[in-house]
């Protein structure tokens, strides 16, 4: 059972690598693939919309498949689609082909989040930390890629092959996700699937919209500044060299962000307080980068702005949302994600009216981006619950009981100091000591008091223990 999980994480790790080598792949061969298709520069470039537009069109319908017919369909519809575009991307001279292959290669993202995102969560007690993880390795995949292709072009070899290794690497893993048992793997959690976080309904509704919109702004953030960075650096008189080496900067930030917040997560648990913090360097960084006219100081601004905007912050929400909603994990990743493609769409326009004026700071409306995102930091850290550390073993657990026992002999010795009083009131007013109306208030106290409704009968059972000792004790007082 272990080594099904092992090999299923495995698995969905070895996904994103080749995810990242998809992300990146038509724009390194673009120039390459244009003269394949016997098109323009302009034209060919129409061709990377298609991805934007598999994913809007797939999101919502592989969330429902993932909920309805099982993680594992979801995740091989994604492996199989994406291995038709690596392999028939580079053969193909059709225009409208090569289109139709980009969207199936949003549709292959769509189908790959849907189903890995909602399982990291459900076959691992550090679900968030795993998910964040997926990062580094689409980060590995993206670093991997352009040196392949240098490769390949300086020993003048077919520019295929960069699409064909990452399809070599997707058929071996889709062998070793077939003949796993994802249920078996799952089973072998150390969590199992609850009601979920148990919030209020104000905070609840608050949290979800503000996540929602975390799915948007946390994508925006980082399009319009790796998009915009180089050009505004130029306009405000950096050197060549520094306005392209910023955008190095942030990238190296965002690989040292995720191994950081991996650790962290793994060793702490300081989720909520890990995500506030990192939203305020971030929309620090940005105000940085834009006010200053400094070459170090925005330097170090893009660094830190990596390391936090791009160090996993959105896979923090994404995976804070789904344990909100453990039910419908697909159909709610698949929503989040759709928030992050209107970025796409919207970040561009938003970006190319700006660029227009020339008296407009490119780069302020990232400010604004990141100060809505920190705004949703703050919601989640007023929201959430203080997390408590997990138990790893059972002595450990029965240490928590044996703290937590102690706490209610505490009280209970408050709550009979209490009923001394009560037991002079009825003996000075001669009312009997057995009060029903009185019982059946407190136990609908209790059933109204209790966030965990699985647990009403339960905590209603023990308290009318007590209330039935508390009358022993009373019908023994003098």
């Amino acid at each position: 059972m272990q080594t099904s999980r092992f090999r299923l994480k495995s698995g969905l790790f070895t996904n994103y690598l080749v995810h990242g080598f998809g992300m990146i792949i038509l724009t390194q061969n673009l120039v390459t693939l244009a003269q394949h298709w016997q098109a323009t520069l302009p034209v060919a470039s129409f061709i990377l919309s298609g991805i934007g537009i598999g994913r809007l069109l797939a999101y919502l319908i592989m969330g429902f498949i993932s909920d309805r017919f099982g993680r594992k369909t979801t995740l091989l519809i994604g492996m199989i689609t994406y291995l038709i575009f690596f392999v028939a991307t580079p053969l193909n001279q059709s225009l409208a082909l090569a289109y139709s292959l980009a969207i199936l290669a949003g549709v292959a993202n769509s189908a790959l989040d849907s189903a890995t995102y909602p399982l990291l969560t459900e076959i691992n007690q550090n679900g968030t930390s795993n998910s964040v993880f997926l990062k580094a390795f689409i980060s590995i995949g993206e670093f991997i890629l352009p040196m392949l292709l240098l490769f390949l072009t300086e020993q003048k070899l077919w520019f295929g092959l960069s699409f064909l290794v990452p399809a070599g690497i997707l058929l071996v893993n889709l062998v070793n996700i077939l003949t796993i048992n994802v249920q078996a793997a799952k089973k072998t959690a150390a969590v199992t699937e609850t009601s979920g976080l148990q919030l209020g309904f104000a905070k609840k509704s608050a949290l979800t919209a503000g996540l929602f919109i975390y799915g948007y702004t946390s994508m925006a953030v980082m399009i319009w500044f790796t998009q915009w960075i180089t050009i505004f650096a130029k306009k405000i008189n950096f050197t060549a060299a520094m306005a392209h080496f910023l955008l190095s900067l942030y990238s190296l930030g965002s690989i040292s962000g995720v191994i950081i917040v991996v650790i962290l997560l793994q060793r702490l648990t300081i989720k909520k307080e890990l995500f506030l913090t990192l939203n305020a360097i971030s929309f620090l960084s940005i105000t940085t980068i834009t006010l200053s006219t400094n070459e170090t100081l925005s330097a170090v601004a893009a660094f830190l702005f990596g390391l936090s905007a791009a160090g996993g912050l959105m896979q923090i929400a994404l995976n804070t949302l789904l344990s909100i909603y453990p039910k419908h994990k697909g159909m709610l990743t698949g929503l989040f994600f759709i928030f992050g493609s209107l970025a796409s769409f919207s970040v561009p326009i938003m970006t190319g009216l700006i660029v227009k004026n020339q008296h407009l700071n490119l780069m302020a409306g990232d400010i604004l981006v990141a100060l809505v995102g920190l705004v949703v930091a703050l919601m989640m850290y007023w929201a959430l619950p203080k997390e408590k550390p997990a138990n790893t073993s059972l002595a450990a657990a029965r240490a928590e009981i044996n703290r937590i026992d102690t706490q209610i002999i505490d009280l209970l010795e408050q709550r009979f100091a209490a009923v001394d009083d009560v037991h002079q009131f009825k003996q000075s007013g001669q009312i009997a000591i057995k009060d029903l109306d009185r019982e059946r208030q407190v136990l609908a106290h209790v059933a109204r008091k209790t966030k965990n409704k699985k647990l009403v009968t339960y905590n209603q059972d023990i308290i009318q223990t007590i209330m039935d000792n508390s009358r022993k004790y009373q019908a023994s007082l003098k």
